[in-house]
């Protein structure tokens, strides 16, 4: 027990040492898609809209641990002997995201970024020319992030322009004999924060 209370006391110590703050806000971006099914076809493109919130623990102004649940749209569509076919999906986004931050600066601060999001498809519609089906076999995909951005510091409020490439780890089709399929997103997102 007593080991238990020194340990709490050591944690709320170091708490009153390095400064931990909060901060939450909301966020919308563009996205652009691209699906390289490894055929003769070409790539599939296509942009997409999102909207989310973001919540985040910062360090020293430093280091930040953020995640940011968005709804979103991707779209990928080409063209194949004057055929215009693809596929647009809605999609529930949860990345998260660590982030080292040039902190001490006083209003902007650029930072870089590592994370990893789960992608997870909740309708999608296929489509060729005039003619559009639902699509019934619908994917979770796994991403691996870079980002870069800035952050423009308004007393409490926070502006934050970003920039993220994300590239599918699980883009490989189980249902193709090479499975070498490739996906790769960017995003470029305005973040409005608040912090207490």
């Amino acid at each position: 027990m007593k080991k238990l209370i020194f340990f709490i006391s050591i944690f709320a110590y170091g708490q009153s040492i390095i400064p931990i703050k909060s901060y939450f806000g909301l966020n919308a971006g563009i996205n652009y898609s691209i699906f390289d099914p490894v055929d003769e076809g070409g790539n599939y493109s296509g942009t997409g809209l999102g909207a989310g919130m973001s919540l985040g623990l910062e360090v020293l102004n430093l280091l930040c641990l953020q995640v940011s649940p968005s709804f979103r749209t991707t779209s990928f569509n080409r063209t194949i002997v004057n055929a215009k076919m693809g596929a647009n999906y809605k999609n529930f986004y949860l990345p998260f995201e660590f982030l080292l931050k040039a902190g001490m600066m006083p209003v902007v601060s650029p930072y870089l970024g590592l994370g990893i999001a789960e992608n997870y498809q909740l309708s999608g519609e296929a489509y060729l020319e005039n003619i559009s089906t639902n699509i019934e076999d619908l994917e979770n995909d796994t991403y691996f992030l870079c980002l870069l951005g800035t952050e423009i510091k308004l007393i409490k409020l926070k502006i934050s322009p970003n920039f993220r490439f994300g590239y599918n780890l699980t883009a490989d089709d189980p249902d193709t004999q090479n499975r070498s399929e490739k996906n790769y997103e960017f995003d470029f997102t305005l973040g409005f924060y608040y912090s207490p």
